[in-house]
Order: structure tokens, then sequence, then C-alpha cells
């Protein structure tokens, strides 16, 4: 009988073609995780708005726009209050604020939901 060790039994190395890859797939996923523009940390407003200068948005739309996304956080944070029941008026102001924001601003429509929740509540 022949015995054979492990490293006469498996006695075949990879061929260099995949030792290479192996290296090229490393180094592109490194390359991939700590390379911000692979990440998107330049597709931030701020990183934006520095390539297009001529065209970016005045000090006073940008602030604007920042308003309107807190009034959609308003929005948010009025219609999913947590509750342990069902709130119909929630669910009311729910469904009509999505109509709203198709025709008014966000904080045009907060204001009016603020409105009707206080309405419908008394």
């Amino acid at each position: 009988m022949i015995h054979l060790s492990p490293t006469q039994f498996c006695s075949w190395s990879r061929p260099a073609y995949i030792n290479t890859s192996l290296k090229f797939l490393a180094i592109l996923t490194f390359v991939w995780v700590f390379s911000p523009t692979a990440r998107g940390a330049e597709y931030t407003h701020d990183a934006i708005a520095k390539r297009y200068e001529t065209v970016a948005l005045s000090k006073s739309e940008v602030e604007s726009a920042k308003m309107q996304g807190e009034c959609l956080v308003g929005l948010k944070e009025l219609n999913f209050k947590r509750t342990e029941k069902f709130d119909a008026v929630a669910e009311w102001t729910n469904y009509r604020t999505i109509s709203l924001l198709e025709q008014f601003a966000p904080c045009q429509v907060l204001i009016m939901m603020e409105v009707a929740q206080r309405k419908l509540r008394n």
C-alpha cells in the first residue's frame, strides 16, 4: 500500500492567473471602499454646487429648500405619531397630505394639516 502525505496528495497549486485575479479583486475592493468618489461622498449638494458654481442655488434658495425639507419631516411626524390604537384623524390627514403635496409646497401642506388635525380633534 502506498502512503501519501497531504502535501504529496494535493501537490497542485493554483494557476498564476487565479492568484493575479484575486489580488486584483482585493485591490479593487479596497479602492472602492476607501474612495470617497466611489462611495458617493462627492454627490452631496455642497459638492455638486461647487462643481457648478455658475448655476448653483443662491443662499436664500438653499435656505428655502432646507425649510421645505424640514416641513416634510414635520408632516411625517404629524401623521405618524406612535400610538397604540388606530388614529382615524392621522390616517385621513396622511391620505390628504399625498394629494396636497402635488399642488402645494411642503410647508403650506404642513400648515394645512396642522390646522385640520387641530380642528378635527376638537
